[in-house]
């Protein structure tokens, strides 16, 4: 029996002896961290939004998600609920700015196609929208003949005429 405690730990210390392999020295990892300095600007890795969710252990029992959430990813995609007051009697323009007031998007500048849009009178159905998704709400109070476009660069909405629609020849009507 003790010939079986004595072998046993003998390996445990013969274990320890192993040879490790060699670490890298602090030149080649300063020349490798230079070269990729001077390279052309490449994209941060990992890519927030193409990776999958990470689940940490917090507690005991408890699982967090640390990923961003959908809206704080796309904040048109965030849930908002409007209520506009009807003694205001808001454009259509300016209700879309007061949805928009914190998501970090702003309405694009009026041109003459789109200003036909956001210079009408907001339906009274419409003083009240939600919950809904914030693209979702731009696209419903500018109704079926437009089309939302969204700059993402800029973070600029826009909306432009859908095909088979057409202007007014002499612009908006009081």
């Amino acid at each position: 029996m003790k010939w079986l405690y004595l072998l046993t730990s003998s390996f445990l210390l013969l274990g320890g002896c192993t040879q490790h392999p060699p670490e890298k020295s602090p030149s080649s990892q300063t020349s490798l961290r230079a070269s990729v300095l001077t390279s052309n600007v490449q994209s941060a890795q990992p890519d927030e939004f193409a990776k999958p969710p990470e689940v940490i252990r917090y507690d005991r029992y408890l699982l967090l998600n640390t990923d961003p959430m959908a809206a704080q990813r796309d904040p048109l995609a965030q849930t908002i609920e409007i209520r506009i007051p009807a003694s205001l009697n808001p454009t259509v323009g300016e209700a879309m700015r007061y949805a928009m007031k914190q998501s970090g998007f702003s309405l694009c500048n009026h041109e003459p196609a789109n200003r036909v849009l956001y210079q009408q009178p907001l339906p009274a159905v419409q003083y009240q929208l939600g919950p809904m998704r914030l693209r979702t709400a731009l696209q419903v109070m500018a109704g079926p003949a437009w089309q939302l476009e969204v700059d993402s660069v800029q973070r600029v909405v826009c909306h432009s005429l859908r095909p088979g629609y057409q202007l007014p020849a002499n612009g908006v009507t009081p």
